[in-house]
């Protein structure tokens, strides 16, 4: 498949967003993270008075991997259809190019759909939607929802 991709690095990682699922790309915004988060959930932005859950990829994609600090020129990705934000790094470019399939079964959720070349280096493509389970999007909606409650309670103060 030929397309365009936003490559993004985190630590020594550099993934591939497919461009279609791409809303915007921000820069780093306070997060407010309140206490009993699942682990991959780094807590809350507000855009437009609204709280967007804010995904660490890697931890989806690897469970055994942790977030160490998150620095000051993060930026977040924000996914189409109203979806979650996604911290990384950088988002470095966008780039066009073919991508090599890889074995679905060596991805957790099928969530790496294949390698694209990027100089000499290689960036995984990752399906967004395939990022989270259907019984984790719920969960993160229900906490969504929570957010907004808490946030609403402040505003009410």
């Amino acid at each position: 498949m030929n397309a365009s991709f936003l490559i993004l690095r985190i630590g020594d990682t550099r993934l591939a967003l497919p461009m279609t699922a791409v809303r915007e790309v921000l820069p780093m915004l306070p997060i407010d993270a309140p206490p009993g988060l699942p682990a991959p959930v780094l807590g809350f932005v507000l855009l437009q008075g609204a709280p967007v859950p804010v995904l660490a990829p890697l931890m989806l994609l690897d469970p055994m991997a942790s977030i160490d600090a998150i620095g000051l020129f993060s930026h977040l990705v924000r996914l189409r259809d109203d979806g979650p934000c996604l911290l990384v790094d950088r988002a470095e470019d966008v780039v066009n190019g073919d991508v090599a399939p890889v074995d679905p079964a060596k991805s957790l959720n099928a969530a790496i759909v294949g390698e694209l070349p990027v100089g000499d280096d290689v960036a995984h493509v990752i399906a967004a939607d395939r990022l989270l389970l259907g019984s984790e999007r719920a969960a993160l909606a229900a906490l969504t929802i929570a957010a907004a409650a808490r946030a609403d309670q402040w505003r009410a103060a």
